[in-house]
């Protein structure tokens, strides 16, 4: 599986937060249609059954105890069957209840699902990372659940449904979605054909070496000190590393540097020369056009359009 360090220190640097933002509760048949959101939205089947028919992609069977998570917030239908009419959401009840979460219902008599949805976030500059790494829906089939998912979901199912109220159940059904969520990742590692950055983390050689990356990037790293801390030769490790993540090591670093870097910029009392040195350049020129060439507009720029 996935090193959950490495993990747990990837997903820090990209700022990642989980809410909960309805539950639902509908009798067959419905379908509820979402047009997208600038964040990850993601469903967890917490009874019944349900699909998922992401726009322009081939629909997903969901049963009890799965979790999908649309990485693009892509615009989707969630319905009972695997074809047919949807409403948009704000076109079905959703009367609010003691949790302070609105829940969707319908007038129908068919069998029941019932859904908690949610939202991811990431730092601004982390989106092409994200990207580049992971595809744009992570599917966890109940099938393939171990005893943290089950145990995860009737935590989150327990306090959504209003065992823990207010803000503080709300902060703790947060927690939980983010942890679902790198829980998620560690379960489609071991699959049998993971996403290629998911598989390098779980390689016990390149995974020490993106561990190494992640957590001091401004270290200046080699192919070589790699392959040293990697226990291999630099030879194996370059064609490793490149065979399992597309890229070379230098061009990942870089990618992860300027990614670091975003999320440092949000702080305004952060200069560049700081963030420069907090990721490996010993000049706020050099970091400059690094992070031109990467991000395809010079810090500052990128900097005010934060607002």
């Amino acid at each position: 599986m996935a090193s959950m360090e490495a993990l747990f220190t990837t997903l820090k640097t990209l700022r990642l937060q989980g809410s909960i933002f309805s539950r639902a509760q509908l009798q067959a048949p419905w379908g509820v249609h979402t047009l997208g959101s600038e964040r990850a939205i993601f469903h967890v089947v917490t009874q019944g059954q349900a699909w998922l028919r992401p726009k322009g992609q081939a629909p997903i069977p969901l049963q009890t105890g799965d979790l999908a998570v649309m990485m693009q917030g892509q615009e989707h239908i969630i319905s009972d069957a695997q074809a047919g009419p949807a409403r948009h959401i704000t076109r079905f009840q959703a009367p609010v209840g003691d949790d302070g979460l609105p829940c969707l219902s319908n007038n129908a008599d068919g069998e029941q699902t019932a859904l908690l949805c949610g939202t991811l976030t990431f730092d601004p500059g982390a989106a092409p990372f994200i990207a580049r790494h992971l595809p744009g829906v992570l599917h966890a089939a109940s099938g393939s659940t171990a005893p943290w998912l089950d145990t995860s979901l009737r935590m989150l199912a327990e306090d959504v449904g209003g065992q823990t109220q207010g803000s503080a159940g709300q902060a703790i059904a947060g927690r939980l979605a983010e942890v679902l969520f790198i829980q998620v990742l560690r379960r489609m590692a071991a699959q049998d054909s993971p996403p290629p950055w998911l598989q390098a983390l779980s390689d016990p050689q390149i995974g020490r070496a993106l561990a190494l990356l992640h957590q001091s990037p401004q270290n200046a790293w080699t192919a070589q000190t790699l392959a040293a801390r990697a226990g291999m030769s630099r030879s194996s490790f370059f064609q490793r590393f490149q065979a399992l993540l597309g890229e070379t090591p230098t061009a990942y670093l870089t990618r992860w540097r300027m990614t670091v870097a975003c999320g440092a910029m949000q702080d305004p009392g952060a200069g560049l020369f700081e963030v420069a040195q907090a990721v490996g350049y010993a000049s706020e020129a050099a970091f400059s056009r690094a992070f031109k060439r990467e991000m395809g507009q010079p810090p500052s720029q990128w900097r005010a359009a934060l607002g």
